[in-house]
């Protein structure tokens, strides 16, 4: 049986189809590795804030008839990297203008609750400026008085 010229081109045409069909399937399958994945959905990657506390420590503040102490918690909050060891770094540097700042303040003044904000936005605002001019790398998102002791 010697199959006739027209059965050989049914049969290479059918050939040609299945294989193209594979080629195909195999194309649209990993057209993401292939093509880099620009069709597939890319999850953003969200930095979260920590929280970086530092160690406390105590400032004189001067008052009507003597002076007085405050004790100072705090901790920074921010989104960037190697923060931790950066804070270490410029720890004098902070601790410095904290001591400026508040020493500067008047006890009537930092006993007044309706302050607090304002010495949070003052703290964070002086930190900022006082890491970026001495080329510390952090964005400082916040600066929290996690306690506030006035003697």
């Amino acid at each position: 049986m010697a199959f006739s010229n027209t059965s050989g081109k049914k049969i290479t045409i059918l050939l040609l189809i299945i294989i193209w069909s594979g080629a195909v399937f195999w194309a649209g399958w990993q057209s993401p590795t292939i093509i880099g994945g620009p069709f597939s959905a890319q999850k953003e990657e969200v930095v979260s804030a920590k929280f970086y506390p530092l160690d406390k420590f105590v400032i004189s503040v001067p008052g009507d008839e003597y002076p007085h102490y405050l004790l100072l918690e705090m901790a920074f909050k921010s989104r960037s990297e190697n923060v931790e060891n950066t804070i270490k770094q410029a720890d004098p540097v902070i601790r410095n203008s904290l001591m400026k700042m508040f020493s500067k303040k008047h006890f009537n003044e930092l006993n007044d609750s309706q302050q607090f904000e304002s010495l949070q936005k003052e703290a964070h605002q002086l930190l900022t400026a006082v890491l970026a001019e001495n080329e510390f790398s952090i964005e400082l998102d916040d600066v929290l008085f996690t306690r506030m002791v006035i003697q």
